[in-house]
C-alpha cells in the first residue's frame, strides 16, 4: 500500500481550517499532519513537518499565500502546493500570480449556500490528491517518479517540410498557467498568426490570466468573444464556461462560442476547439500544442488534426507537471514533436516563421 500523503492546512479561519481537516479525511491516502493560520506559522510548519502537500490560502496576516509560496521556491520546492481561493477578483488574480510562481493546482471555496459544499469540497480535493500522487515527487520522504507507458511508436507522420500554420491552437489545464506563461512571454509580436488557447479555468479566472499574459508578452492577449474576427500577433483565450470554436468568415477566420455539455469534463474542452479547426482543413493549416495538463482533452483533436496534415507538437514528460493531456496525445500517436517546455516556443516560431 501505498503512503499517505502528508497535509499541511493553511487558512485564516479556524472555521474553515476545521471544515479542511474534515473534507480531507473522507479521502483515502491522506493523512492531516497539521494546520496554520497565517504565513509565518506555516513557514515554521512546513519546516518542521515536512509535508508533502500545502493547501495554502492566499489572503492571510503576516505573510500572504504568495510570500510563503515565494519562500517555499527556495526552502522546500518539492512540496506541493494547491491554492485555496475565494470566487473574488482579487483572489484571482493572486492565484494566476500563485500558478505561475510554482503552485501546482487551485480550488475554489464552495459557498455555504450550496447545496452540498462538503460534497464539493472533498470531490475537488480527491481530485487534486490525485494529481499530486501522479507528478514525481516526493512522498512519504522519498522522490517518486512514474513512468508513462505511452509508446512513441505510433507517432504520425509528419506533413510536408514546407508546412505553413495559418493558425497556433494551444490546449492546457493542470500547470497551464506557467506553462503558457513561459511559451506566449517568448514569441514575438510578429509572429505572424493568430494564436488560440483552451486552458481548464473558471470565468473569473481566465480574465486575470489573460491580463498577467498580455503584459507579460509583445502579443495582444485578450479573453476571446462571440464574432471576434482573429488577428495575426493576437492571442484570444477561451473564456470560462463555455466551449470556443474557430469558423470561417468570410475570407478570415472567427471566434465561435457555443454553449452545450462538458466535454471530458471539462467546459471549455480543449477537443471542441481542435475539431473546430481539423474541419476547416485543407484551407486553414493548424499548428497544435498540448502543454502540461491531467486527463485526455486535446488527444482525439490532435489525431484529427494530424490526419487533417496539421502538425502536432506536445510537451515532453520531464518539464509538465502532469503528463496526462500530453501523453494521451503521444498515447494516441498524434504527436510530430515531443519538447521541453523552454524549447516550444522557439519551434512555434520557427515553423510559423516558414510563412
Amino acid at each position: 500500500m501505498s503512503q499517505p500523503i502528508r497535509t499541511l492546512i493553511v487558512d485564516d479561519s479556524v472555521v474553515f481550517r476545521s471544515f479542511m481537516r474534515r473534507c480531507l479525511g473522507n479521502i483515502d491516502g491522506v493523512e492531516v499532519v497539521g494546520t496554520a493560520g497565517n504565513g509565518k506559522m506555516a513557514l515554521s510548519q512546513i519546516k518542521q513537518l515536512k509535508p508533502d502537500l500545502v493547501t495554502l490560502d492566499m489572503q492571510m496576516p503576516f505573510l500572504t499565500g504568495i510570500e510563503v509560496l515565494k519562500q517555499l521556491q527556495q526552502d522546500a520546492p518539492d512540496t506541493k502546493v494547491v491554492v485555496v481561493s475565494c470566487e473574488t477578483e482579487t483572489d484571482a488574480e493572486k492565484t494566476i500570480e500563485a500558478l505561475e510562481s510554482g503552485a501546482c493546482d487551485f480550488i475554489i471555496k464552495p459557498k455555504s449556500s450550496e447545496p452540498d459544499p462538503e460534497g464539493k469540497l472533498t470531490t475537488m480535493l480527491k481530485q487534486r490528491i490525485r494529481m499530486a500522487r501522479s507528478v514525481g515527487r516526493v512522498v512519504g520522504g522519498k522522490r517518486q517518479m512514474r513512468k508513462t507507458k505511452a509508446g512513441l511508436a505510433k507517432k504520425a507522420a509528419l506533413p510536408a517540410g514546407n508546412f505553413r500554420p495559418d493558425i497556433i491552437a494551444i490546449g492546457s489545464s493542470t500547470g497551464g498557467p506557467a506553462a503558457l506563461s513561459a511559451v506566449i512571454s517568448a514569441l514575438p509580436g510578429s509572429i505572424g498568426v493568430p494564436i488560440t488557447i483552451t486552458q481548464h479555468m473558471p470565468k473569473l479566472f481566465v480574465q486575470s490570466l489573460a491580463s498577467r499574459l498580455d503584459k507579460e508578452s509583445e502579443l495582444t492577449c485578450l479573453v476571446a468573444e462571440d464574432g471576434m474576427k482573429l488577428e495575426n500577433g493576437h492571442v484570444y483565450i477561451a473564456p470560462g464556461e463555455i466551449h470556443m470554436e474557430v469558423v470561417r468568415r468570410g475570407t478570415g477566420l472567427a471566434i465561435q462560442l457555443v454553449d452545450g455539455p462538458k466535454l471530458h469534463s471539462c467546459k471549455p474542452a480543449v477537443d471542441r476547439t481542435f475539431y473546430s479547426l481539423a474541419k476547416l482543413a485543407p484551407f486553414v493549416k493548424t499548428l497544435a500544442v498540448v502543454l502540461t495538463g491531467m486527463g485526455a482533452d486535446g488527444a482525439d483533436g490532435c489525431s484529427k488534426i494530424a490526419a487533417e496534415k496539421g502538425h502536432v507538437i506536445v510537451q515532453d514528460e520531464a518539464t509538465s507537471a502532469v503528463w496526462g493531456m500530453p501523453g494521451a496525445t503521444v498515447k494516441a500517436g498524434a504527436a510530430h514533436d515531443i519538447l521541453p517546455l523552454e524549447q516550444i516556443a522557439g519551434a512555434l516560431i520557427q515553423i510559423a516563421g516558414r510563412r
